[in-house]
């Protein structure tokens, strides 16, 4: 294949169809120019998207390696909007050994979540209709039962897990520094309970910051406290994911 390519030559070449191919246009995952009612998709522009593909691919295998069988890591990304990106890949490995998932909303909408998480692929919709996934508002539960609501939220769907044969919970929480009553000291509580309440259990755990939120710069300092609390810090940018011990 040289030059400008037809939507049906990047569909037979991916082995897919046109309609995830015009589908991946409309999302921006490919760039492509229209000439007249036709779209193109230079060669050059695909062959930088499979890099990328193929070098993500790497990074989260090499993520996965490193994993243990319970774990309760803390992970930092530059924007918002890539934690769900990084959660939808993250819930895929989950679903890949049989594991139930559980996703804790703090800032987001539950509805919005599962949106953002069908643009990268993963159907939480119906992983929500057949049992396998949970999403719970961890705000409304700490408003209403302070810390323990939330802690008991993880290890209530744990218990789950366990009860139906899945060999364990693949779960992510979002916190931001302000989530706990605009009180760093008390979301750091919140991170230190957690993690004494899961930390022997089968249970795949991240809580995700970003520092675009403005909490989390100006408490920067707190959030190095809180890698105290957790079995690794990951760090996430572009489809990159490194995982460090202490």
């Amino acid at each position: 294949m040289t030059g400008l390519l037809t939507v049906a030559e990047v569909a037979d070449y991916l082995k897919t169809t046109t309609t995830t191919v015009y589908r991946w246009i409309k999302e921006g995952t490919l760039t492509a120019v229209k000439i007249g009612k036709e779209w193109r998709i230079e060669e050059s522009l695909l062959d930088a998207v499979l890099r990328r593909g193929r070098s993500a691919a790497g990074s989260f295998a090499h993520f996965r390696e490193q994993l243990k069988k319970n774990e309760h890591i803390i992970l930092i990304t530059d924007k918002n909007a890539e934690i769900a990106k990084f959660e939808a890949a993250f819930f895929k490995m989950g679903l890949e050994e049989g594991a139930m998932l559980m996703k804790g909303c703090w800032w987001q909408d539950e509805d919005e979540v599962v949106g953002q998480y069908a643009r990268f692929g993963l159907d939480a919709a119906s992983l929500i209709e057949n049992g396998v996934m949970t999403i719970i508002n961890f705000n409304k539960l700490y408003k209403n039962e302070g810390v323990d609501g939330p802690v008991k939220a993880w290890r209530s769907n744990i218990d789950l897990a366990i009860s139906r044969g899945a060999p364990r919970l693949w779960a992510s929480g979002s916190p931001s520094m302000y989530c706990c009553e605009s009180d760093p000291v008390k979301l750091l509580n919140f991170e230190a309970k957690l993690n004494d309440a899961i930390k022997n259990l089968p249970v795949i755990g991240v809580c995700p910051y970003s520092v675009e939120d403005s909490g989390n710069r100006e408490h920067f300092d707190k959030m190095i406290t809180l890698m105290t609390y957790h079995s690794g810090v990951a760090f996430y940018s572009d489809d990159q994911c490194r995982l460090l011990r202490q």
